[in-house]
C-alpha cells in the first residue's frame, strides 16, 4: 500500500549524517583515473601488469595473473578519490534523491522542471536528506549517456569500453549501484532517447530529467563535446 505524502514527509524529520566529497587537484585525479582506465581496459592479459593469464577449461577467464596483482588492483580502486567536475559543480541545479525519486535539499519531493526546487552543489552536499546527490538537466547543453548493467566487479564490459573509445575523452563515473556508467559531456539533442544496441542498454538525456551523481569517477576529465550522430543512428 502506498504511503501518504504526510507519512513520506515524516520519514525525513530526523536528519541523517551528511556525507562529504573529498577533493583532489584536477591533474592528479585525471592521471590516477587514466591509469586505472588503461589497466581496466587492457586486452588479453592481467589487467594490472599485462602479464599472461592462464585460460581455464571452464568458467570465466581470470583478470589477474597472481594474488599480488589482485591485491594491487583492490588498493588502486580504494585510491580513487571522489571528484566532482566543475562543469556540474558550478551549475546551481542540484537536488537529492531517495529511491530514485528527486528530492529537494529540505526533504520534500522535487520537480525537475521547477528551478525553485534546485540548489547549489554545496547546499546539496550538506543536506541530510535522501540517499545521495542528483543533477537536473535543463537543455543548456549538458547531456548524459546512461549505460545500465555494463559493469561487473568494477570493470566495464567490452561493449561499454567500445562505446567510450568511440567518444572523446570526457568525465565518466559509476552509477550508485556500481553496475552502470554515466558518461557526461556537452552535446546537442532535442529530446531523450532510450534503446538497446549490441546488448548494451543506453539512455541519453539533455533535459527534463535528473541523473544521480556519485563522484566515483571511472575517468576524471573535463567535459568534452560529444558527437551523438553515430550513437543515435
Amino acid at each position: 500500500m502506498c504511503a501518504t505524502l504526510a507519512q513520506q514527509q515524516r520519514k525525513h524529520d530526523k536528519p541523517e549524517l551528511s556525507w562529504f566529497v573529498r577533493a583532489l587537484d584536477g591533474r592528479s585525479a585525471c592521471l590516477l583515473c587514466l591509469s586505472l582506465h588503461i589497466r581496466l581496459c587492457g586486452m588479453g592479459g592481467c589487467i594490472v601488469c599485462g602479464g599472461s593469464v592462464a585460460t581455464p577449461a571452464r568458467g570465466r577467464r581470470p583478470k589477474f595473473c597472481s594474488g599480488r596483482c589482485r591485491v594491487k588492483a583492490h588498493r588502486d580502486q580504494k585510491r580513487v578519490v571522489e571528484v566532482m567536475p566543475a562543469e556540474l559543480r558550478e551549475r546551481d541545479r542540484w537536488i537529492r534523491h531517495e529511491q530514485k525519486r528527486p528530492m529537494a535539499i529540505g526533504g520534500w519531493w522535487a520537480s525537475v522542471t521547477d528551478p525553485s526546487h534546485w540548489s547549489t552543489y554545496d547546499d546539496a552536499v550538506n543536506s541530510p536528506y535522501g540517499d545521495g546527490l542528483g543533477f537536473v538537466l535543463n537543455g543548456d547543453g549538458v547531456i548524459c549517456i546512461d549505460l545500465d548493467d555494463c559493469v561487473v566487479d568494477g570493470v566495464p564490459n567490452a561493449d561499454a569500453r567500445a562505446l567510450m573509445r568511440a567518444l572523446p575523452k570526457t568525465y565518466v563515473e559509476f552509477s550508485p549501484s556500481g553496475r552502470g556508467l554515466h558518461i557526461w559531456g556537452f552535446g546537442t539533442l532535442a529530446s531523450g532517447r532510450k534503446f538497446v544496441r549490441d546488448g548494451l542498454k543506453i539512455e541519453v538525456y539533455p533535459n527534463g530529467r535528473y541523473l544521480t551523481v556519485t563522484g566515483r569517477a571511472y575517468c576524471s576529465a573535463p567535459f568534452a563535446l560529444l558527437d551523438l550522430t553515430r550513437l543515435l543512428t
